[in-house]
């Protein structure tokens, strides 16, 4: 029997895995916000953008399969990295992990808050208050964050249906749109206009996003089965399945709108609906339908692996004992999820208020909202992905294992996915626009901030044992 005091054992398995951290992901999300991000800088050549992304995603999912093999715990990837590099930079990373999934959540929310209502006046033909934005975001969160309080059963079978209805709308769209539009050959896949700066800050607010969510279920070792089996291959597959998803609806919509009009694509807010439009009205209806529906699975996957990384910080005593405790019943995080729900609130009125009078109206500050927190959140995830890299390279050092495999995934694709990793956050601070310039300053403050808090804890964090977990 269960420890009443733990989380939902061996629920989910390597498919539920996959269909979970896809909720991160959205398939449909290549007809909105995930390639609104990419396209404003990387224009015609967003497919590329899309296969850096895709590159660095298994380079980086290939040090997260290695150390799953491992050892596996709610801990995630500060577990790892704590394992590798000490807790003091295991510590760190937990917090960064905070940071990245509210910046998740507070980047889809400006997004969709952006977007709901000239979508539906759009599609309906209507005028639509902004307002109806703000009302759908409430109604939308509440069901939400519901599911992640029942716990993880209910969350990745909803996910299941969910994702697969995308899945078969974008597949099959895309390819009918690629069918109709112009001849564009492999153009796409050059810097075409843009250069490797455009084509990389591309990467940095859209196109490794789409990839990315993969991390979402690390820290879902206690619920999964055979976790040290399951949490690795389910990361590749994810990359794998929506990179390919990724890359085919990208191109279906650089060439459907021009690979020399792409200038235009992200300024009008809803590029997809437009080109999808052109099938009529009912294709037009679906994807309205599955795009503002999908804000459900990327709550629910977004603050199922806050809630799980927050509940594991408590139980090793870096955040108070409380955020640990689990229902009785639903056997879920539920007072760490009150908290994020709280803080999530705060937030998002915060920085709505800020960027909208920032800059001077709805959709000014909104896009912006928009770029700034997708880029705190690809910034994020890459710099704890680095750290991952160098934990591996340390466990690489420890284990003695010189033969040519051990090097190439030990050593060699780290290092790679490491060089991709540092050119993207060069190429996205070199360019210094509002409001990316701010976002390496927050990522820094906030750094310094959680040191001081490790430093006063840190009779408690050296405290913490990271072991392998050998037998499941």
């Amino acid at each position: 029997m269960d420890n009443p005091g733990s989380l939902n054992k061996n629920s989910v398995g390597t498919g539920g895995l996959v269909f979970q951290a896809m909720g991160q992901l959205s398939p449909i999300g290549i007809f909105g916000g995930s390639i609104l991000g990419a396209a404003a800088f990387a224009l015609g050549a967003t497919p590329l953008s899309f296969i850096i992304g895709l590159l660095a995603s298994l380079l980086a999912g290939n040090s997260i399969y290695q150390y799953s093999k491992k050892m596996a715990s709610a801990r995630g990837y500060y577990g790892y990295i704590g394992d590798g590099l000490g807790m003091g930079a295991g510590s760190l990373a937990a917090f960064l992990y905070i940071l990245y999934e509210f910046a998740n959540l507070l980047f889809i929310l400006s997004y969709y808050v952006l977007t709901f209502s000239p979508t539906l006046g759009f599609v309906s033909g209507l005028s639509i208050p902004d307002y109806y934005s703000y009302l759908y975001i409430i109604l939308i969160s509440i069901p939400a964050f519901y599911v992640v309080y029942r716990g993880i059963k209910l969350s990745y079978k909803s996910q299941i249906v969910a994702n697969m209805i995308q899945i078969i709308f974008v597949v099959t769209i895309s390819i009918a749109i690629i069918d109709v539009s112009p001849k564009v050959g492999l153009l796409p896949f050059t810097a075409y206009h843009v250069g490797i700066k455009g084509v990389f800050l591309g990467f940095i607010t859209g196109s490794y996003l789409s990839s990315a969510g993969f991390g979402s279920i690390v820290p879902l070792w206690e619920e999964t089965r055979a976790g040290r089996k399951s949490i690795g291959r389910a990361v590749l597959y994810i990359i794998l399945i929506m990179g390919a998803i990724y890359l085919l609806g990208s191109y279906a919509m650089v060439a459907c709108w021009g690979i020399n009009a792409m200038a235009s694509f992200s300024n009008s807010i809803y590029p997809g609906f437009i080109i999808v439009g052109k099938f009529g009205h009912l294709p037009n209806d679906i994807s309205f339908i599955l795009n503002f529906f999908v804000v459900y699975p990327l709550f629910v996957t977004m603050a199922t692996a806050l809630s799980g990384n927050i509940y594991a910080m408590a139980k090793d005593n870096m955040l108070p004992h409380g955020l640990s405790a689990i229902h009785n019943t639903n056997r879920s995080p539920h007072v760490a999820l009150a908290y994020i729900l709280v803080i999530f609130t705060g937030l998002s009125l915060i920085s709505s208020i800020i960027f909208f009078y920032a800059e001077r109206g709805f959709f000014n500050g909104f896009f912006d909202d928009f770029l700034f927190f997708a880029a705190l959140s690809t910034i994020t995830t890459l710099v704890i992905h680095v750290m991952v890299n160098f934990s591996l390279y340390s466990k690489f050092r420890k284990e003695r294992e010189y033969n040519a495999m051990k090097v190439s995934t030990h050593i060699l694709l780290p290092t790679i996915s490491t060089i991709i990793i540092v050119l993207a956050i060069y190429y996205s601070v070199a360019s210094l626009t509002f409001p990316i310039a701010y976002v390496p300053i927050i990522i820094l403050a906030y750094s310094i901030i959680a040191l001081a808090y490790i430093f006063i804890k840190k009779k408690d964090i050296l405290k913490i044992q990271i072991k392998e977990n050998l037998n499941e």
